[in-house]
């Protein structure tokens, strides 16, 4: 059994909700349309069965009228022609009857004669009966009789082919049949049969003899008249007997037809037919007289005509109520499957919302239980299967908060791995590469440049394992979710000439030839700087690596699709390419083409990997193309501006008195309030407050009033705080307005911005440090250097690297000696490590900005934690301090921004004084 619904029970499973119903809704409601179907079409077809009868009862009716007149006319003729024109006016009469009659026939073949396929054998019928009536003149009996029998046969033939092309010949019915019998079969031939009796007897009466041949004819016409009616009547029989309703319509008429026939024919044996053979002048001898027979036989032919029409009604009405019959019946079904159908939906949909409320609830009940909601037991007011869920649910409860307590622990001790492996990885290599380049400078002083290639082999090793180093770190941050998208505005002509010039070395020296193809025209684009310049040089070095004496180009294009604006970064080489299957393993982590090529080309296989990922964070993506032996073409899309998510709209404040004649600050914030706590905090500090909430209104407010001072807030939507300073800086009337940086940032991943001036990472850049060391203007000769760092090795190499260059250093294993340093001897610039034991360096630089004497001191942070990008670009030499939001007390906060703003007015007192 389990075997017959497997493969069922696998369908079911792969399928969602809504397809399951709809799938068996449509098992159901197929079959039910295709029986449906077959039922309404047989009795649509039942329903046009009958309602052809009726056409061919309106095409028939005046046809057998028709007949009547030619029979009756057949009689007078014959009369005529042998001498009697006392029927002349008659003959008159019946053919006058005959025009109106041929009329109402040309009527119903004018409707229905086409679909009766009768149209032509009536147009042959008329014509016939107009050379019948021009040949009325100079023919005998028997060329009357025989032209009368024809066009009777054709007449009657006729009738017969209605009856069968209007399907009345092939009634289901007991009653329609018998009573189509009679109409189409009985009743017409025994019209014809007794018509002829008439004609015959008319002869007769007027020659008053009957010669042997017309006594045979007569006794045979006699026997088939009474044979037609019995069987007729037999038919009645059959149809009153079925339908019992009919009898007391029928019975009588039916009843006075066969009197009257039987009347006629005796009348017929014992006037004419029994004295056919007496003499002239005998007693015995034929005396009727010519017109008594004609109206006695017409009379009872007349008989069978009104019992026609009699019945025509009869079966058109029993037709019509077979066809009402089966409409009702067809509109019931209908009408039932409609609203059987309709409930059937009605209860599906119940029963699917039944379901998707019930999966809902437990839904919603999983993510109460994950997020460690257990206050309350999970019940479902389900009588079915589903109920049985609730109970699992509430079984498992516990072991679900457990698995999640143990996620998070877990996810907590990846995080501090992450953040210890970064410093204990790195520090080494600080030393490594400090070390190297200081004994390279001395055997150049020395003279012992044949150590030189050795120390350059240190340290081109230690920086190919900084950079693994960083790429397993960035991975392990893109997998842990920690890894953020900085935007900002990017020159990309003068980005793409900084990687070129930084990956120009690596290209030539397999002795490849660069191809740089980018329009000056490129413009700009929102994005991260940080992973695009990564994305390139991954691309590049990677293209440079598999190629050897070729060439590597780099396209780079600005398109436009129905989606947006993207910029195209394309990287193709003339080197060893990759077949499919290689190609196929790409952008997969720690995975180059196959084996044989990491150990040929080694590395790790992760550039692409993070490049992808790259990529997809910023809303782009990474394809290849490639042919073995021929090359490869990578192909970076990147949207050209980076969507960031926009935040709720925020309250807007009251304005505060102003006061006349004070110093005017700028408060630049988007919320409302921060913007309300600087305002009425430096409004009773002395200072006239005005406040923007955007970046863009803070540019419009700055060039309105021209302000002393501007307090800037870093995370803005849509501008930022980095983009409004540029912006302020690149302005000539507004570049030396003072600037103070505000920031919202958390204890670890942002804590040295307390008052940090520059920052670095281990290991450090020699050229980079003594740069930042000349910015701050720090004389060689009166200016001391304090270095903070817990690791002998690096501070001692910082130290010789700064005493080489001339400048005092004096040095503290961690931040609780350094204060010490500080309060003996106050230093011209401190370098500061962050993750250092007893104090580290966010508690060092809070203390160091607790005391007024030491808030100016710059500080530039030394340090071995994976940064982000955010924090690399803080300060460009344009900040005159930097804040942090939440970091410290409300009182605390205010007296860091009093003393900010009261330096910065010191040093410019008025904007029209301040130099470039």
């Amino acid at each position: 059994m389990k075997a017959l619904f497997a493969p069922g029970i696998t369908l079911m499973n792969r399928l969602k909700y809504p397809q399951k119903f709809l799938l068996v809704g449509l098992m159901l409601v197929l079959p039910l349309i295709v029986v449906m179907r077959a039922y309404l079409l047989k009795v649509n077809e039942d329903i046009n069965f009958s309602a052809k009868e009726q056409l061919g009862l309106q095409f028939d009716q005046p046809l057998v009228d028709f007949l009547q007149i030619i029979q009756q006319h057949e009689a007078l003729s014959v009369a005529i022609v042998n001498g009697d024109t006392s029927f002349n006016d008659q003959l008159a009469s019946n053919e006058a009857a005959a025009d109106k009659v041929i009329l109402a026939v040309d009527n119903a073949d004018k409707q229905v004669g086409a679909a009766l396929l009768a149209s032509d054998e009536w147009a042959q019928i008329k014509k016939q009966w107009a050379d019948l009536k021009s040949a009325n003149q100079g023919i005998t009996i028997q060329n009357t009789i025989d032209i009368h029998a024809s066009l009777n046969n054709n007449v009657l033939s006729l009738i017969t082919a209605v009856g069968n092309n209007s399907n009345l010949i092939l009634d289901p019915d007991i009653d329609t049949y018998y009573t189509m019998d009679a109409l189409i079969n009985k009743l017409p031939i025994a019209t014809d049969y007794m018509s002829q009796l008439r004609t015959f007897g008319l002869t007769a009466t007027q020659r008053k003899t009957l010669t042997p041949e017309d006594k045979t004819r007569l006794v045979i016409l006699s026997g088939l008249v009474q044979s037609t009616f019995d069987g007729s009547n037999k038919g009645f029989g059959y149809a009153l007997d079925y339908n019992t309703s009919l009898r007391s319509e029928l019975r009588d008429k039916i009843q006075g037809n066969t009197t009257a026939a039987t009347n006629f024919l005796a009348a017929l044996q014992k006037d004419i037919i029994s004295r056919g053979s007496a003499v002239a002048f005998s007693p015995a001898r034929i005396t009727l007289l010519p017109a008594d027979f004609y109206a006695s036989s017409t009379q009872a032919i007349d008989e069978s005509f009104n019992l026609y029409h009699v019945l025509v009604p009869v079966e058109s009405r029993l037709l019509q109520v077979r066809i009402d019959g089966l409409s009702s019946g067809r509109n019931f079904s209908i009408l039932f499957s409609l609203v059987t159908l309709a409930l059937a939906v009605y209860l599906f949909d119940a029963f699917y919302l039944a379901v998707r409320r019930t999966i809902a609830r437990l839904d919603q009940a999983s993510k109460r239980m994950v997020s460690g909601q257990m206050n309350g037991t999970f019940v479902l007011d389900n009588r079915d299967e589903l109920a049985q869920v609730a109970t699992s649910f509430n079984n498992i409860a516990t072991e679900l908060v457990a698995a999640r307590d143990q996620a998070l622990e877990a996810s907590k001790a990846k995080s501090s791995f992450l953040a210890n492996m970064s410093h204990e990885l790195r520090t080494p290599l600080n030393a490594i590469i400090g070390y190297s380049e200081l004994i390279e400078e001395e055997c150049i002083d020395l003279g012992q440049e044949e150590f030189i290639p050795d120390l350059k082999k240190i340290q081109a090793a230690a920086k190919h394992q900084l950079s693994l180093i960083n790429d397993i770190l960035d991975l392990s941050k893109i997998e842990a979710g920690k890894m953020e998208v900085f935007v900002e505005t990017i020159d990309i002509p003068r980005m793409i000439q900084d990687v070129v010039s930084t990956i120009v070395p690596l290209i030539e020296k397999n002795g490849n030839t660069l191809e740089v193809n980018a329009p000056e025209d490129l413009g700009m684009m929102r994005a991260d700087l940080t992973k695009v310049r990564q994305i390139l040089f991954n691309l590049l070095s990677n293209a440079s690596k598999f190629t050897k004496e070729g060439i590597v180009s780099l396209d780079v294009a600005r398109t436009e699709d129905k989606s947006g604006n993207w910029i195209t970064f394309s990287v193709t080489d003339t080197g060893i390419g990759m077949t499919p299957e290689q190609l196929a393993k790409l952008f997969k982590d720690f995975s180059q083409a196959d084996s044989s090529t990491t150990r040929k080309y080694g590395g790790t296989g992760l550039g692409l990997s993070i490049s992808k990922r790259f990529s997809e964070m910023m809303g782009g993506d990474i394809s290849a193309t490639s042919e073995a032996d021929k090359g490869s073409t990578f192909t970076v899309k990147l949207p050209a501006i980076v969507e960031k998510p926009e935040p709720a709209p925020r309250e807007e404040i009251k304005p505060l008195p102003q006061l006349e004649g004070a110093s005017t600050v700028l408060v630049i914030d988007d919320e409302a309030t921060v913007r309300e706590l600087m305002q009425r905090f430096l409004v009773k500090e002395g200072f006239r407050v005005e406040v923007a909430s955007s970046g863009d209104e803070g540019l419009k407010r700055a060039k309105e009033l021209r302000p002393d001072m501007i307090t800037l807030d870093v995370m803005m939507p849509n501008m930022d705080g980095w983009a409004v300073l540029s912006a302020l800086k690149s302005d000539a009337e507004l570049s030396q307005i003072p600037v103070i940086m505000l920031t919202i940032v958390s204890d670890k991943s942002m804590g040295y911005a307390l008052g940090a001036s520059e920052y670095l990472t281990k290991p450090i850049d020699r050229d980079k440090l003594v740069g930042i060391l000349r910015k701050y203007q720090c004389e060689k000769a009166i200016c001391e250097i304090l270095v903070v760092e817990d690791d002998d090795a690096t501070r001692e190499m910082i130290a010789r690297t700064l005493e080489k260059e001339g400048w005092t250093v004096d040095q503290a294993e961690n931040g609780r000696i350094a204060l010490d340093r500080v309060s003996i001897a106050q230093p011209g610039l401190i370098l500061l490590d962050l993750m250092m034991p007893e104090m580290d360096g966010f508690e060092f630089v809070e203390a160091l900005r607790k005391n007024a004497n030491w808030r100016t001191i710059p500080i530039v942070v030394v340090t071995a934690m994976d940064l982000g990008e955010k924090e690399r670009k803080m300060l460009n030499g344009q900040v005159e301090g930097i804040l942090q939001k939440g970091a410290y007390t409300q009182e605390d906060l205010f007296t860091e921004v009093r003393t900010l703003v009261a330096a910065c007015l010191k040093k410019a007192p008025r904007k029209e004084q301040v130099g470039g």
